[in-house]
């Protein structure tokens, strides 16, 4: 089965550099022309739209929806991972000497809960709940959701780990039934 996934459109954490997490912050105006374009490039033919409950995937399936006019089911096992006490800083204000090293973030090498975070495995599981409940229902969906999300996917299923998850980008995914 394939799941067409879309990062939402730049926020305000995302123009400022932030690290974000579960912060709920706004898209900016480009995020929303990056929201408004990408709608005009997918296919019309998806049954239902599937998105974070975090304001930024939110504003994004919205304005996607106007273009196809189908339900919009927000789900919280869609949400970025969780960076703990890291949320709201550059990458650049993380203390040197720590144990969080963006090489390893990038790669998926880790699996501890830094700063009262989530591991990656935490967020495998509720992706991978997320994906088991989509295939039962067989429909072709779009889901809207954060660039650790798709990371993480590419890396489960390609075994690869894409360095850049551009704002309203587009990946296809195949599952296995």
């Amino acid at each position: 089965m394939k799941i067409y996934f879309v990062r939402h459109g730049e926020s305000e954490n995302n123009g400022k550099g932030l690290i974000a997490g579960h912060l709920d912050a706004p898209l900016t105006d480009k995020g929303k022309e990056q929201a408004e374009d990408i709608a005009k490039n997918l296919p019309h033919d998806y049954s239902l739209i599937y998105s974070s409950d975090l304001i930024r995937c939110k504003q994004t399936a919205e304005i996607i929806n106007k273009n196809f006019n189908v339900p919009v089911v927000y789900d919280v096992r869609l949400r970025e991972r969780y960076f703990g006490s890291l949320e709201g800083k550059s990458w650049l204000d993380i203390p040197e000497g720590e144990i969080i090293k963006w090489k390893d973030i990038k790669e998926q090498k880790y699996d501890y809960r830094q700063y009262g975070g989530e591991s990656v495995e935490d967020v495998e599981k509720r992706v991978l709940s997320f994906i088991d409940d989509v295939k039962v229902k067989k429909e072709k969906v779009l889901v809207v959701t954060s660039a650790g999300i798709i990371r993480l996917l590419h890396h489960l299923l390609h075994g690869e780990v894409p360095e850049k998850i551009h704002n309203a980008s587009v990946h296809e995914f195949e599952f296995k039934d």
